[in-house]
C-alpha cells in the first residue's frame, strides 16, 4: 500500500510537470530544431536569459505545485471520508451503503498511477512528435558523405585581398525575416514592420529567393544563433552527435574549420564583436576568440568600463539602444588605427518570446512583438545613416542579415502555412555587383564566401565550406541538388565532420 501510495504521488507530480513543460517548450521554442537542443544540452547554460529562467519557473513550476497540492488536498479530504457519496441500493427491504471513498483507498492511489503514467507518455509523445524525435535519432545512425563530397575547404583556396583592404561592418539582425515586410514587397504582412530594412534592400544589392524581398532559405544546423552565426562565418553547419561528449567553455571550439575571422586575422585585420548578453552563452565566446582572435564586448564588459551597473541588466543583458550607442563609440576607436577592421554586431531585443519592448520604443501596434520588429527597423536605420556620415564609411562594406526565423511560436498564427519565410540580408557599399542576385536557391553557408567577395576579395572557384559565392554564377548547393536532398543529407550523421571539425586531436 504505502509503495503505490508513494509511486502514485511521485508520478502524478511528473505528469503535471511534464504536461506543463511540454507546453512552455514549444510554446518558447516550438521553432528550434533538434540539432539545436542537443546542441544547447550540451554546452553550460552560463548566460542564459533571465526571461527563459523566469518563464520556466511562471509557467511549468508554479503551475505544477499549484494544480498538484490541489490535486492532492482534495484526494486526502475524500480518503479520509470528509468527502463521502453514499449509494443506497435497496434490496430485499435492506437498505446497503457503499462509502464509495473510504473502502478501497488503494484503489484510488492505484488509478492515479495509471492514469498519470498515461498523461506522461502523452506528454512525451507530443513533444516527440512536434520535434521529429525519431526522425533525428534515425538520422544519427546514419553516415552521409555529403559534407566530405562538397566541403571546399578554404586553406587550399587562393584568396587575394584588394590593395586597400575593405573594412567590414557585420551586423546579425535577431531573428530578422523577410517575412515581415508587407505582401507587396514580398513578405506575409498586411502592413509592413520592416519599412526601412526594405528601403535598404531596394537602395543596395540583396539575394532573394523570388523577385522581390526574400532571403536565405532555413538549413541544418543554422536555426539557432551561435549555429547561425558559425553557419554565415564558416559555410558549415553546427553539428553535435548526441552520442558525444559535452562541449565546455574551455573546450575547442570547431577546431578544424577555417572561418571569416581566421582569414581576416591572417589579412591584418583588428576584429570586435559586440552583443548585449553574456557571451560565455552556447559557447559565442570561445568561437570567436578562437577563430580570428576577436575581441569581446558583452555584458560583462559593460559593467567593468562602468557604462552599467549589475542592476542595470534587462532582458539578455543590455537593450539594442545600447549596443548600438557603444558601437559608435568603438568604430570610431577601431577606425582611428591604421589596420582595416571587422566589427560584428549580434542584436537581441528581437529575440523569441515576444522579445524586449525597449523604453525608447513607439508602439503603434497591438501585440508586442510587431512593436518590438519594428522598432529594431528604425533602430538598425538610425545606426546605418550615423556610418554613412563618417569617414571610414567609403572603405567599409556592411553586411546586415538575419540569424535565423523567430522563433515566435504564434507570431504567424492565421497567416498562410504555405508562404516561404526567409532570412533577410542586405550587402551596402559592395566591391562588387550581380544582376544574378533574383530567384537564387540559398542558405546561411554561401554568405561565408559572399561576405568576402562583398569586400573586394577574389575567391579561386568562388566556393569556400558548403557555401558559394553568390556575387558569381556559381549553383548552391540547393541549386544543385535541391533543398529536400540537401536537407535530408545534411540532418544526417558526418563522420568526416566530426573526425575534421569537431574533434579533432
Amino acid at each position: 500500500m504505502k509503495i503505490i501510495r508513494r509511486l502514485s504521488m511521485i508520478f502524478s507530480f511528473l505528469a503535471i510537470l511534464f504536461s506543463f513543460l511540454a507546453r512552455w517548450l514549444l510554446n518558447t521554442w516550438g521553432n528550434i530544431s533538434m540539432e539545436g537542443i542537443v546542441f544547447h544540452l550540451k554546452v553550460p547554460l552560463t548566460g542564459t536569459s533571465n526571461e527563459y529562467i523566469y518563464g520556466f519557473i511562471l509557467n511549468v513550476l508554479i503551475p505544477t505545485f499549484i494544480l498538484y497540492i490541489i490535486i492532492y488536498i482534495f484526494i486526502l479530504l475524500v480518503l479520509k471520508n470528509y468527502l463521502i457519496f453514499e449509494i443506497i441500493i435497496k434490496k430485499i427491504n435492506k437498505k446497503i451503503y457503499f462509502n464509495l471513498f473510504g473502502i478501497h483507498s488503494k484503489i484510488y492511489y492505484q488509478v492515479v498511477f495509471l492514469l498519470s503514467i498515461f498523461i506522461i507518455n502523452i506528454s512525451i509523445g507530443y513533444v516527440i512528435g512536434k520535434l521529429d524525435i525519431k526522425e533525428y535519432l534515425k538520422n544519427q545512425m546514419t553516415n552521409s558523405p555529403f559534407i566530405e563530397e562538397n566541403y571546399i575547404n578554404p586553406d587550399d583556396v587562393n584568396l587575394i585581398f584588394p590593395k586597400n583592404k575593405q573594412n567590414l561592418i557585420y551586423i546579425f539582425l535577431e531573428s530578422m525575416e523577410s517575412s515581415y515586410t508587407d505582401i507587396e514587397n514580398g513578405g506575409i504582412m498586411e502592413e509592413n514592420l520592416i519599412p526601412n530594412l526594405t528601403k535598404l534592400y531596394k537602395k543596395n544589392i540583396s539575394f532573394s529567393n523570388n523577385e522581390k524581398l526574400g532571403g536565405a532559405l532555413n538549413m541544418t544546423g543554422s536555426t539557432w544563433t551561435i549555429g547561425a552565426m558559425v553557419a554565415q562565418t564558416s559555410g558549415v553547419p553546427l553539428k553535435l552527435p548526441i552520442d558525444g561528449n559535452s562541449y565546455g567553455k574551455n573546450q575547442a571550439f570547431l577546431k578544424g574549420i577555417t572561418t571569416l575571422g581566421n582569414i581576416l586575422k591572417e589579412n591584418g585585420y583588428n576584429q570586435y564583436i559586440i552583443m548585449g548578453s553574456d557571451s560565455n552563452f552556447a559557447g559565442r565566446k570561445g568561437y570567436f576568440e578562437q577563430h580570428g582572435n576577436y575581441e569581446i564586448f558583452d555584458v560583462y564588459t559593460a559593467i567593468k568600463e562602468e557604462k552599467m551597473n549589475e542592476f542595470d541588466r534587462v532582458w539578455w543583458g543590455f537593450e539594442d539602444v545600447d549596443l548600438y550607442e557603444w558601437s559608435k563609440e568603438k568604430l570610431l576607436m577601431l577606425s582611428s588605427k591604421e589596420e582595416p577592421f571587422n566589427f560584428t554586431l549580434l542584436t537581441a531585443d528581437t529575440h523569441a518570446e515576444d522579445g524586449w519592448l525597449s523604453d525608447s520604443c513607439e508602439v503603434k501596434y497591438d501585440d508586442q512583438y510587431s512593436n518590438v520588429i519594428s522598432c529594431a527597423d528604425k533602430q538598425i536605420s538610425d545606426f546605418i545613416n550615423w556610418i554613412k556620415k563618417q569617414d571610414f564609411y567609403k572603405n567599409t562594406t556592411i553586411v546586415i542579415v538575419g540569424d535565423h526565423l523567430t522563433m515566435d511560436f504564434d507570431f504567424f498564427e492565421g497567416k498562410d502555412v504555405n508562404f516561404q519565410r526567409t532570412i533577410y540580408n542586405t550587402f551596402i557599399n559592395s566591391k562588387v555587383t550581380t544582376e544574378n542576385n533574383v530567384n537564387r536557391l540559398f542558405s546561411s553557408y554561401d554568405l561565408f564566401p559572399t561576405t568576402l567577395a562583398s569586400m573586394g576579395v577574389k575567391i579561386e572557384g568562388n566556393k569556400l565550406g558548403l557555401g558559394v559565392n553568390l556575387f558569381s554564377d556559381e549553383k548552391t548547393i540547393i541549386e544543385k541538388y535541391g533543398y529536400s536532398y540537401v536537407l535530408n543529407e545534411l540532418n544526417k550523421k558526418s563522420n568526416f565532420y566530426n573526425d575534421n571539425f569537431l574533434y579533432v586531436k
